[in-house]
C-alpha cells in the first residue's frame, strides 16, 4: 500500500476513498514529508465531513507538523471557519486549548466619544485618536503600555467600554470569519 494514500484521497476531498481507506486499516496518523497528516490538510481545506470522519476514526487531533499548527491552526490560518469551530473544541475537550497565550488587542477611538465617561480626564485635541486595549486601558499608541493616556480600570469603566462603545476582544474564529466574509473570491 502506498504510504501516502489517505492523505491524496483527503487532498483530492475524495470522502468515499477516504472512508474506504480507513475500513481496510489505513493508518490516519500516517504522515507527509512536511509531517502534516490526512487530518492537517482535511483541516487546512476545509473538508468538514472528512475531519469528522477521522476525528471518528481515532486521528490525532492536536498533532502538528514541522511547522507546529495544529489542524485547528491550520484551519484558522485557511480561515476555514466551520472546521477551526470544531477542531477548537476538540482541542479545548483535550485540554490544549487553554494553554495558548492571550493575544495582545487594541482598538482605535476619536478620544471624544470619551467625553461622557465621568472619570475620564484626559485633554485631548478635538480629532485625536486613541486605542482601547484588551484590559481597557487607552494610549495615544496602538502600543500596550506606551503614552498611557487612562488606566483608571473599574467595572463602570469596563461596563462602559463594552456597553456604550460594543467594544470587545474578538476572538480568532470571530477574527477568521470576518476575514472570511470580506475575502475576494
Amino acid at each position: 500500500m502506498n504510504e501516502a494514500q489517505l492523505i491524496e484521497a483527503v487532498k483530492a476531498g475524495d470522502i468515499n476513498r477516504v472512508q474506504a481507506l480507513i475500513d481496510d486499516g489505513e493508518d490516519v496518523e500516517q504522515k507527509d514529508n512536511y509531517g502534516w497528516t490526512a487530518l492537517n490538510w482535511a483541516a487546512g481545506h476545509g473538508y468538514l465531513a472528512i475531519v469528522q470522519l477521522l476525528h471518528k476514526a481515532g486521528a490525532n487531533a492536536v498533532n502538528s507538523g514541522r511547522d507546529l499548527r495544529t489542524p485547528y491552526q491550520i484551519a484558522l490560518a485557511a480561515a476555514q471557519v466551520e472546521v477551526a469551530s470544531l477542531l477548537q473544541q476538540v482541542e479545548q475537550d483535550s485540554g490544549i486549548g487553554s494553554e495558548r497565550p492571550v493575544r495582545p488587542y487594541c482598538k482605535a477611538y476619536p478620544a471624544k466619544v470619551f467625553d461622557q465617561f465621568s472619570s475620564w480626564r484626559p485633554t485631548l485635541a478635538d480629532d485625536a485618536v486613541v486605542y482601547l486595549h484588551q484590559d481597557f486601558s487607552v494610549t495615544a499608541s496602538m502600543w500596550h503600555g506606551e503614552d498611557v493616556v487612562f488606566d483608571l480600570v473599574s467595572e463602570d469603566w469596563r461596563n462602559y467600554c463594552r456597553d456604550r462603545l460594543g467594544f470587545h476582544v474578538p476572538t480568532d474564529l470571530e477574527l477568521a470569519a470576518d476575514y472570511r466574509q470580506r475575502r475576494p473570491e
